[in-house]
C-alpha cells in the first residue's frame, strides 16, 4: 500500500476547445482594429499638435525675448609676472583668474528691425497689443503660406500674423487686414476673443504697429464681433476709401486708417471669425519718411 507523500498533486485543468472564427466574428473584429487604429492615430495628432505648439512657441518667444549673443572683449594683456615674487602655484592660479575675466560676455536681446527684415523678406511691422500679442508681421504673395508657415520658414500649422496679399501698399492703404491662428496654447490672434468683452475691450484698446524703419503707427480697438468667413469685411469692397465712413460708422471721430484682426473661434463651426476693429488718425504718408 503506497504511503501519501504529503503533496497534493494539482489536478490539470483541461484545455478549452479552440473554438473557429466564423462570418459573425469579422465584423466585430475590424470594429476592434479600426478603433485601434482610430485611437492610436488621434493620440500620434495630439502629440504631433503639442510638439509643434512647443516649436512654434520657442521660436517666437526667441524673436521677441531675444537671443543669446556673444560679445567678445578687448583683448587683455598677459600679466607680467616676476617669478621670483611668487611661487609656481600662485603664477598658476593669478594666469587663471585673468583667463577667467577675459571670457566672452553673454547677453541676450532681441533681433533689431534690420535683422528681421533679412531674417525675412516678407517683414512689414511689428504688432504689439498690451503684451498680449507681440509678434512680427509678413505678408506674402497669396493667404496661404503663412497659414502653416513661421515667421522662419517652418513649416507649422501655427503660421504666422500676416497681411492680406491684397493689401499692396501694406500699411500705406485706408483699411488692412491681418489674419493669425487661435492656437490650442493660447498663442498668435487667440487672444483677440477676449475683447468680445466690452470691459475688456475698453481697458486693453491701445494696439501699436513698429514699421521697419522703427517709425510707430497706433492704433485704438473700439469693436469686436463674433461673425463668420462671409462677413463683408473680407471682401475688398470695404477697403475702399471711400466706403471706410460707412462700414465704420462707430470709430472714432476724426478716423483716417481702419484695422481688421481676424483669427477663428476654437471649438466653434469652421466657419467662425473674431474679427477686432481699430482705427488712427495718424497720416502714414508722415511716417514712412522718418
Amino acid at each position: 500500500m503506497r504511503k501519501p507523500s504529503g503533496r497534493t498533486e494539482k489536478k490539470k485543468r483541461p484545455k478549452l476547445p479552440k473554438l473557429p472564427l466564423t462570418r459573425r466574428h469579422v465584423p466585430y473584429l475590424c470594429l476592434v482594429a479600426v478603433g485601434t487604429f482610430l485611437i492610436s492615430a488621434g493620440a500620434r495628432e495630439i502629440i504631433g499638435g503639442l510638439l509643434e505648439d512647443v516649436r512654434a512657441r520657442d521660436e517666437y518667444e526667441t524673436l521677441r525675448v531675444g537671443f543669446e549673443e556673444i560679445v567678445a572683449p578687448l583683448p587683455t594683456p598677459i600679466p607680467i609676472i616676476e617669478a621670483d615674487e611668487y611661487t609656481e602655484e600662485e603664477i598658476v592660479e593669478e594666469i587663471e583668474e585673468e583667463d577667467d575675466e577675459d571670457e566672452s560676455e553673454r547677453i541676450v536681446r532681441p533681433p533689431t528691425l534690420d535683422e528681421l527684415s533679412r531674417m525675412n523678406g516678407d517683414f512689414i511691422g511689428w504688432i504689439s497689443l498690451r503684451n498680449l500679442i507681440e509678434y512680427p508681421v509678413v505678408r506674402g504673395t497669396d493667404n496661404e503660406k503663412y497659414m502653416n508657415t513661421t515667421f522662419m520658414g517652418h513649416r507649422n500649422t501655427a503660421g504666422a500674423i500676416f497681411m492680406d496679399y491684397r493689401h499692396t501698399e501694406g500699411f500705406g492703404e485706408p483699411v488692412k487686414t491681418i489674419y493669425g491662428h487661435h492656437t490650442r496654447d493660447g498663442m498668435m490672434f487667440a487672444p483677440l476673443v477676449r475683447f468680445l468683452d466690452p470691459d475688456f475691450l475698453q481697458s486693453n484698446s491701445t494696439l501699436v504697429i513698429t514699421l521697419p524703419n522703427g517709425s510707430t503707427m497706433t492704433y485704438t480697438i473700439f469693436h469686436a464681433v463674433l461673425t463668420d468667413a462671409w462677413d463683408p469685411a473680407y471682401t475688398t469692397a470695404i477697403w475702399q476709401p471711400e466706403r471706410a465712413g460707412e462700414e465704420f460708422p462707430n470709430a472714432p471721430e476724426n478716423a483716417t486708417r481702419f484695422m481688421l484682426l481676424s483669427t477663428c473661434t476654437r471649438g466653434g463651426s469652421d466657419d467662425e471669425r473674431i474679427l477686432v476693429f481699430a482705427a488712427s488718425t495718424e497720416e502714414y504718408a508722415a511716417l514712412v519718411h522718418e
